[in-house]
Parts: structure tokens; C-alpha cells; sequence
């Protein structure tokens, strides 16, 4: 029979619990579910689920500890791809300065986070291309055509029309959309590239620049920490603080990239008439 100590060699040093831990493991009352690598006998590194469970006897003595343990190295790998996949999606969104996504060969959207907090609809709305409710109605028939077009061609979409914004304003997106294709020419995935050029800053040809009470109810609402901030906006902490006391005394770059940071994670702000900034936040 396997001993202990020949379990314990094979998993990989990083995965390999403390005593401690495994005592707490042995004492916790809930299913115990575990990953970790293994070093098999040949060398290769593989990825396995354990779920630990117990037996107690009539007085509440725990007299058995078993479990099942299943490889799941194919489903790790899928979920460090994906993983993988958001930071790029997020890289080229920095490096762009736009909403990276990607389509189906039929146009129809595989990401939908971004559009469901932008619109407030649900990843089943947006996928009905027969009524594009978020789309504005003057420009859904332009929205078919350059897709079928593009479809049909497998060349470089480009799109102009205007998206009903969660609390009804329509704003216009300007997107480019490449085909990604296969050595045999068929198309695999659509990749898209979205910039919003008719938001809220420049309604009534002003530009909207943050005030301190802004920035602080933003990150309220977004329940973050004044360091959250710093480090999601790459903007220093004590900027971050000075900002919140007194805008005005901080770099307007600093500003405008605090503020894009706030946008991107669902907080608009919208100018009004009378000049007043209110604050909307949709997750």
C-alpha cells in the first residue's frame, strides 16, 4: 500500500500543505475541495481535484476521513487560457484605449461583459440580432449591412452607430472588426476594437473635469479604497489623496486617467444643462 510520505513526494513543494493546514482540513465540519499538481514518476506535471469528506460516529467523533481525488489537467489549462486571454483583452484595451471583443464566424458576440454593463442588458438581449434593441433604430439597418458585408467578403469591418447607454442616452461607438482565419482561409473568430467618441465629456462642447467630491464618490461607489484607486489607475497614492482634496492642484493627465479608470469599472459621469456633473454607477 502507497504510504504517506510517497503521496506528499509527488505533489508539487508549492502545493504541499502544513501541518497546520491539513489539521484544519481534518477538523473543518464542510467538504474539503482541493487543487494541486502532481509530479508523476515520468516527469510530467499534472492537475488533480481532491473533495475530502468525513465520518463521525454517534457521539460526533470523527472516525474516517476519505475522499476522491480525479485529474482535471485539461479543465486547469482551459481556465489558465481564459485567464490568460482577459489579461490580454485588457492589455489591448489599455494600449488602445478602447473595448477589446471578439465574435463568433456569424458576428454573433462571445464577450459580453463589457456590453452588458455599458447597456444594462443581459447576455441574452444582446445576443438577438433580430431586434438589436441597444442599437439606435436609425442605425440598425447600417449595422446588418456592414456585417453581412463583412461576412460575406471575410474583409475589415468598420462601424459607426450610436448604443442606448444603461440609463437610456445613446452614445456613438466607432469599431474596427478583423477576421481571424485559418490556414484555409475560413473564418475562425471576429476581433473587435470599439472606441466611444460621443460620451458624456463632450456634450454641449464642454469637457468635463473631475472636482475632488467626484473623485471621492466615485471610488464610494465603487466601494474602493483610496490605494485600489492608486493601483487600478497607475497613478500614485499620494496623488490620489491630493486629488480628493483639491483636483485642481493635480496634473489634469493624472485626472483624465483616474477618471477613465472609474468609467471602465461602470461609473459614468454625465454633464448637465446648468453645468452641474451627476454620477451614475451600473455593474
Amino acid at each position: 500500500m502507497a504510504s504517506t510520505e510517497l503521496y506528499e513526494s509527488l505533489v508539487h513543494p508549492d502545493d504541499r500543505l502544513t501541518h497546520e493546514e491539513i489539521v484544519d482540513m481534518a477538523n473543518t465540519g464542510e467538504l474539503a475541495v482541493r487543487r494541486f499538481r502532481i509530479i508523476r514518476p515520468d516527469g510530467h506535471l499534472i492537475w488533480v481535484e481532491s473533495r475530502t469528506d468525513r465520518q463521525y460516529d454517534r457521539t460526533g467523533k470523527m472516525v474516517m476521513l476519505h475522499g476522491v481525488v480525479q485529474e482535471i489537467t485539461a479543465q486547469e489549462r482551459l481556465r489558465n487560457d481564459n485567464a490568460r486571454l482577459l489579461t490580454i483583452n485588457k492589455s489591448l484595451a489599455k494600449i488602445a484605449e478602447g473595448d477589446f471583443w471578439r465574435a463568433n464566424p456569424e458576428g454573433k458576440l462571445l464577450d459580453f461583459s463589457n456590453w452588458m454593463r455599458f447597456t444594462g442588458q443581459s447576455a441574452e438581449q444582446l445576443r438577438d440580432y433580430e431586434q438589436l434593441s441597444a442599437v439606435h433604430p436609425d442605425d440598425r439597418g447600417t449595422f446588418r449591412d456592414a456585417w453581412a458585408t463583412g461576412i460575406s467578403t471575410r474583409q475589415t469591418i468598420k462601424l459607426s452607430v450610436r448604443v442606448r447607454r444603461h440609463d437610456g442616452v445613446y452614445q456613438r461607438f466607432e469599431s474596427r472588426i478583423e477576421p481571424v482565419m485559418d490556414t484555409h482561409g475560413a473564418v475562425l473568430e471576429w476581433h473587435g476594437m470599439s472606441w466611444l467618441v460621443e460620451d458624456a465629456q463632450r456634450q454641449h462642447g464642454t469637457t468635463i473635469r473631475l472636482g475632488s467630491a467626484h473623485v471621492r464618490a466615485a471610488r464610494a461607489l465603487l466601494d474602493w479604497s483610496a490605494q485600489e484607486l492608486a493601483s487600478a489607475s497607475e497613478v500614485s497614492f499620494s496623488t490620489i489623496r491630493r486629488m480628493e482634496m483639491d483636483a485642481s492642484a493635480v496634473k489634469p493627465d493624472s485626472v483624465e486617467r483616474v477618471r477613465k479608470t472609474l468609467e471602465s469599472e461602470g461609473v459614468s459621469f454625465t454633464l448637465a444643462t446648468d453645468g452641474q456633473v451627476s454620477i451614475a454607477f451600473s455593474r
